[in-house]
């Protein structure tokens, strides 16, 4: 098992900005090496490992890091915390970015994919408390959820109540794909132009 398997990678990379991609690729460096009935823990071939999902700057530097000192990939730890310090992913700094995207988190009209990425990143930054949790989604909303909330005459105290209320709101919504169908332009397979389908076909064969 190991670098000649070039299938066997993540269709990922690390480019140096995507930092939560960063730690999915450490854990993959460390499964690369694990077998069932051996412990490959060669930390020269878990760096090399990491180094060939770089990509852009991030494999800029790490180019230029084993030119200049090939003795970094000899320790996987102290290579980790090396490429963090880099590109400014080490831990004090977590936090501020996982806060940055919970910030930038918009509400979704899949609601299932808003609230697996809302609990994921509330989750990372231990943010546990439901009133607090609550009051972060409230402020996603659209107008028109709000309203609706209202009307129905809604308060919730309880976070997990509120999450399975609004996912089943959005299940039973007959409208809810529309959105995505109404936006999607049809292609005719007569003409080959969008906006009408080869049955409505105006075109001269």
């Amino acid at each position: 098992m190991g670098l000649s398997k070039e299938d066997s990678g993540p269709d990922f990379k690390f480019d140096g900005s995507n930092w939560e991609d960063l730690d999915r690729l450490i854990s993959l460096a460390k499964f690369e090496f694990l077998q069932v009935d051996e412990y490959d823990d060669n930390p020269v071939r878990r760096c090399a490992y990491l180094a060939q999902r770089f990509t852009g700057p991030a494999l800029d530097w790490v180019s230029q890091l084993y030119a200049s000192s090939p003795a970094s990939f000899e320790n996987f730890d102290a290579f980790i915390v090396a490429v963090k310090e880099a590109f400014g992913v080490e831990a004090n700094n977590i936090t501020a970015l996982r806060r940055g995207a919970l910030d930038a988190l918009r509400w979704n009209a899949n609601v299932p994919v808003f609230f697996a990425e809302f609990d994921r990143l509330t989750f990372s930054l231990g943010i546990t408390g439901h009133a607090t949790k609550i009051a972060m989604v409230q402020a996603k909303l659209p107008a028109s959820l709000k309203s609706e909330l209202a009307r129905q005459a809604l308060d919730f105290a309880n976070y997990d109540t509120m999450r399975e209320r609004l996912n089943t709101m959005w299940a039973l919504d007959p409208t809810r794909d529309k959105g995505a169908t109404s936006t999607k332009k049809s292609r005719c397979g007569s003409c080959g132009k969008k906006g009408h389908l080869a049955a409505d076909c105006k075109a001269k064969n």
